[in-house]
């Protein structure tokens, strides 16, 4: 009976581990610039020490647009339109 607590403790640890996302790819961060309005992509770049995508470009209008992504998990940290 000393194998039911145990199985339920191992199990426990995995059910309570988060799940781990993929980093995001050079075209994740294309797909998300291209999904918020820009359709040109001047720059992109990944800032290995920061961890983040940095993507330069316009819109359909030439607005320019800057947008910085979290590498990691692909938040974007930050959105600018001129």
């Amino acid at each position: 009976m000393r194998l039911i607590p145990a199985l339920v403790m191992v199990l426990s640890l995995f059910i309570a581990l988060p799940a781990s996302a993929a980093p995001v790819t050079i075209d994740d961060a294309r797909a998300m610039a291209f999904d918020r309005g820009i359709v040109k992509i001047e720059e992109i770049e990944l800032k290995r020490r920061k961890g983040i995508w940095e993507i330069e470009g316009r819109d359909a209008r030439g607005n320019e647009i800057e947008m910085e992504v979290e590498a990691a998990t692909g938040r974007i940290i930050k959105m600018r339109r001129d």
